[in-house]
């Protein structure tokens, strides 16, 4: 007589309850936003802007004033304002994905990811820029010079990611005042047209403190 054993399989385990995502609180937003703006102001203030044929005597002047501990000290800060870029950026998606507009949330997001690169090569370009003149290497200075007068074109596809997407969000989900989506898809669209697209470069820090203080965010959780 054979005997059969039956093999008793365990009850798959119960997954464990997901976290909710709360997202940014408002003044988590608003800090985010100022900081960037503050940070923003001092390396627009602070940082050279030369154009690829400019004389080389005016470089060295600009940059043979700054020491190197002055230098560093402006890199670094330079990096920190590109991490509140990702972080601003991050949270905005997350506004704007809570209120439905799922894709467009990807698509400012991604924004701000090119732009905190753009910037990021900015404060590289520049640094570079301060050790060429302290060597005194004029060959460098001028590749640095072409480097950075055409580094402003990944600016513009990150314009147009950034303000057209948040403002058509705005549109889709009223995530954001009418007057602000509409005037945000504006300004994204002047970013291909040459000079005028540094008009969402300069805005872009007083347009996130807008966003900040307007963005429907849900606080419930």
């Amino acid at each position: 007589m054979s005997h059969v054993t039956a093999s008793v399989e365990a009850p798959p385990a119960a997954p464990a309850p997901a976290v909710p995502d709360s997202g940014p609180r408002r003044r988590t937003l608003v800090s985010v936003a100022v900081g960037l703006l503050v940070l923003y102001a001092a390396m627009m203030a602070t940082g050279g802007d030369f154009a690829y044929d400019a004389k080389l005597a005016d470089v060295s002047d600009h940059y043979g004033d700054i020491s190197q501990t002055v230098n560093q000290v402006t890199s670094y800060v330079g990096m920190v304002l590109v991490a509140l870029v990702l972080f601003f950026g991050a949270a905005l998606r997350n506004a704007v994905r809570r209120a439905g507009a799922t894709w467009l949330g990807d698509v400012v997001l991604l924004g701000f990811g090119g732009l905190a690169a753009t910037f990021a090569s900015w404060g590289v370009i520049d640094a570079a820029l301060w050790r060429a003149v302290d060597h005194g290497d004029d060959s460098a200075i001028r590749a640095m010079l072409t480097m950075g007068d055409v580094a402003f074109l990944p600016l513009m596809a990150s314009m147009i990611a950034i303000y057209v997407g948040a403002g058509l969000a705005g549109l889709a989900s009223g995530n954001l005042p009418r007057w602000l989506a509409v005037v945000s898809i504006v300004v994204g669209l002047l970013a291909p047209l040459g000079p005028l697209g540094f008009v969402g470069a300069v805005l872009l820090p007083i347009w996130a403190v807008a966003v900040a203080l307007t963005v429907r965010i849900d606080e419930s959780a």
